[in-house]
């Protein structure tokens, strides 16, 4: 038996390796993942799996950051650069069934895409974290 956070870790990283067969090992038939950004909602593996193998190349390089288990859900931090140095992050929570991840959440970001509201942008504390940001991405 395989536990959740296992099952979320190799889920990305078969993305990662474009290994669609083995992304689909780790779904649920009945699977659904919902994409609230962009208001998305993928229904069974077979969809899930389409979504993930249609995506337009190149992609970049996914890297699992990290991946926090309880007894109901899995969370996974991933991040993304992408061919051009773009960075995106995923936070991606999973629940599952019969042993196979079953229902999804993700959320997906640009790094730096947002500003902070006026009355931050010039806080000592946001303008270092921005610096940071910026000083990891190269």
């Amino acid at each position: 038996m395989m536990g959740t956070g296992s099952l979320v870790r190799r889920l990305y990283e078969a993305y990662q390796d474009r290994d669609w067969d083995r992304a689909g090992s780790l779904l649920h038939r009945d699977a659904v993942l919902e994409m609230p950004v962009t208001a998305e909602r993928l229904v069974g593996r077979d969809a899930i799996v389409s979504f993930q193998r249609s995506y337009p190349e190149p992609w970049g390089t996914l890297t699992v950051e990290q991946v926090l288990v309880d007894l109901d859900a899995t969370a996974a931090q991933v991040s993304i650069v992408d061919p051009s140095g773009r960075r995106f992050c995923l936070a991606a929570f999973w629940g599952s069934y019969e042993e196979l991840l079953h229902t999804g959440v993700e959320y997906w970001v640009t790094v730096g895409g947002e500003e902070p509201p006026p009355s931050r942008s010039t806080a000592p504390a946001t303008t270092c974290a921005r610096k940071a940001w910026r000083d990891a991405a190269r």
